[in-house]
């Protein structure tokens, strides 16, 4: 399946938490067209412009102060029971930006309007996309040069779906994502550390870091990035890369992990088989602390509030307490290189690739209790609420274990239950590029999905749990994807039934803020304006429009398409366009210039013969207007 089908899947499986995607379309369209969404069929027993009250639901929509074109805005929407005002918790709403289509300001806000425009969102109808999406999230790819892939998934008409290449000054070796959303990548081959505003993937900074910065780690509950080096660990300020500390460690490779609260640092020193325990707060080394021979990998365990250190040389898997003091020692192969925790860090899931094992540590027994034999190499472990994900560095088949089945295959002395998933065509370690730090596989925003990266398919691949295949793939554009991310700008629940999103604004208008809601059902639209920059020169914006019902173009056949010019900011029609011309062009380079007659009422139409099947770019001139074709709304259609 191609990627085209990606986004579909991705989309409707996070949003709608249905296992069939084609389903769900299907009965979502059904419903908000027939008009049985509640939302739609009880009247409204309070409505203001930013507050709406529905079927016992309250709704209310809440922005930034600064609504002006290009500006960083956040949309807050607030759910509550309107009974008894309690905060609706754990639902997935939509919602998208979209602009007025020149109606009234009472036939724009009408259910039958808004519930056109859902189901037209939800359908994926790319004639009418809205400005904005508040349910985007992106995907990125760092790649074995010194570039990183910038991935809208959810966007895109079977051409390129890549939003931006970030460039760096050398390949990325791994990457931290700050709550600030900040994206921090090391680059040891020439000793920096960029710092990427994510909001335009621009470079903002190339901070000099010498020794090799490697392995990078967020301290809990302060501002800092600690970056890993040659000999010891540097520590950065997340907001802009100011040094704040370098401090010594032993010899060796480094990793790095930290106490719940943030207050104690530790990193492993490999040569000198030692963990030197670090005072966060006052960022001072406090001591060097012998264990087993070459500390290669630590996690911190939430749940035992214990330091667990795997040591590759003699297979000892050492707990400390913060402090530094030893709490437990468990013995199990050499070769140990990986240890993670489940999210409640109850159990440790312990990889080694020299015996092709992994080891399951309970943390309430600080004991091994299961085992199982996983070949070809297992080195990476990820885990979403309800699977580990483990990676075999030569296969390209991933290891599943099912996490709600642990507990009960322990108490019933039952093996660990075990399933796979082919995550492409070649082993992960047949790509030409050394491994990075990061991880290849990582969750799919509010869904039960994730995306697997294979740098030897040049290929990331998107899977369902519970399916016995990936649902669908993409190419990274030639790229190998060393390691994958992703960054998620959708609707998230910050605060008890308040959901937030924050997105760049679009140019100056008239919009609607289009809200779907599944369970509770809820829908309506909030009007909104977005001012103008007063710094940039006055200009007037046009709109286009398609008028009727979304045409069905077949190749080599003449169509009409029709269609209305109205100004963006006041929907005022547009008429008596005496030189409107129409480019369209096809992905294979196939082109049409055309031009449009006015038929009544300010609408225009063209006819047309598409030599060619495929999705095709179309773009609007007037020089009576001033507008050119790269100043022009665009519009995409698409031929059988």
């Amino acid at each position: 399946m191609g990627y085209a089908n990606l986004s579909k899947f991705a989309y409707v499986r996070s949003r709608q938490h249905q296992a069939l995607a084609g389903f769900v379309l299907a009965t979502a369209l059904s419903v908000i067209f027939a008009g049985k969404v509640s939302a739609a069929s009880v009247p409204e027993s309070s409505i203001t412009p930013n507050q709406v009250i529905k079927d016992g639901v309250s709704l209310q929509l809440e922005m930034s102060q600064s609504m002006q074109e290009g500006a960083e805005a956040r949309f807050t929407l607030s759910l509550r029971d309107a009974a008894s005002t309690r905060p609706i918790r754990n639902v997935r709403p939509i919602a998208w930006v979209d602009g007025h289509d020149g109606q009234t300001q009472g036939e724009e806000n009408s259910e039958q309007a808004c519930r056109r425009k859902v189901a037209s969102f939800i359908g994926g109808d790319l004639l009418h996309a809205p400005a904005l999406s508040l349910n985007a999230y992106y995907v990125l790819a760092m790649n074995e040069d010194n570039s990183i892939s910038v991935i809208n998934p959810q966007t895109g008409f079977g051409g390129s779906k890549l939003l931006t290449m970030v460039i760096l000054h050398g390949p990325g070796q791994d990457w931290l994502l700050t709550p600030e959303q900040n994206l921090w990548v090391s680059q040891p081959q020439v000793d920096e550390v960029a710092l990427v505003d994510t909001r335009n993937w621009q470079v903002k900074t190339h901070v000099p870091v010498s020794g090799h910065p490697r392995q990078m780690a967020q301290r809990p509950g302060a501002q800092q990035v600690w970056v890993l080096t040659d000999d010891g660990v540097t520590v950065l300020a997340s907001t802009n890369g100011q040094v704040l500390a370098a401090i010594k460690t032993g010899l060796g490779n480094h990793t790095i992990a930290f106490s719940d609260d943030g207050k104690s640092a530790f990193v492993s020193n490999a040569t000198d088989n030692s963990i030197s325990l670090i005072d966060a707060g006052c960022l001072k080394k406090l001591a060097d602390i012998n264990g087993g021979i070459k500390p290669v990998a630590m996690a911190w365990s939430s749940k035992a509030q214990l330091l667990y250190v795997a040591h590759e040389g003699d297979g000892q898997i050492i707990a400390f307490d913060v402090a530094g003091k030893q709490a437990a020692s468990i013995k199990a192969l050499p070769g140990i290189f990986t240890i993670r925790f489940t999210p409640d860090g109850r159990y440790g899931f312990v990889l080694n690739p020299q015996k092709n094992k992994l080891d399951l540590l309970d943390t309430a027994t600080s004991q091994i209790v299961q085992g199982a034999d996983i070949t070809h190499g297992p080195d990476q472990v990820t885990f979403s609420d309800r699977m580990a994900y483990i990676r075999r560095r030569h296969s390209e088949i991933v290891q599943l274990v099912p996490l709600d089945a642990i507990a009960h295959n322990i108490q019933a002395g039952q093996p660990l239950a075990l399933a796979s998933v082919s995550n492409g065509q070649k082993a992960f370690d047949k790509g030409r590029s050394a491994a990075s730090l990061a991880d290849t596989t990582v969750m799919v925003p509010n869904g039960a999905a994730a995306l697997l990266a294979n740098p030897a398919d040049r290929t990331i691949y998107y899977y369902q749990e519970g399916m016995s295949a990936p649902a669908g793939s993409f190419r990274n554009y030639g790229h190998e994807p060393r390691a994958v991310l992703v960054l998620d700008h959708s609707l998230q629940e910050r605060q008890p039934g308040l959901y937030q999103a924050s997105t760049r604004l679009p140019k100056a208008g008239n919009y609607q803020v289009v809200f779907y809601l599944d369970s509770p059902r809820m829908l309506h639209c909030f009007p909104i304006t977005v001012q103008a920059d007063p710094s940039k020169p006055p200009a007037t914006r046009y709109a286009v429009t398609l008028a009727g019902t979304t045409p069905t173009l077949s190749k080599g056949e003449n169509q009409n398409l029709q269609f209305a010019i109205r100004d963006a900011v006041s929907g005022q029609t547009q008429t008596g366009i005496p030189d409107l011309q129409v480019l369209l062009f096809n992905t294979t380079g196939a082109q049409l210039q055309v031009d449009a007659h006015e038929q009544k009422n300010g609408d225009y139409v063209i006819s047309f013969a598409p030599p060619v099947s495929g999705h095709y770019y179309v773009y609007f001139q007037a020089a009576s207007l001033g507008m050119s074709w790269n100043q022009s709304a665009r519009l995409v259609l698409t031929v059988k």
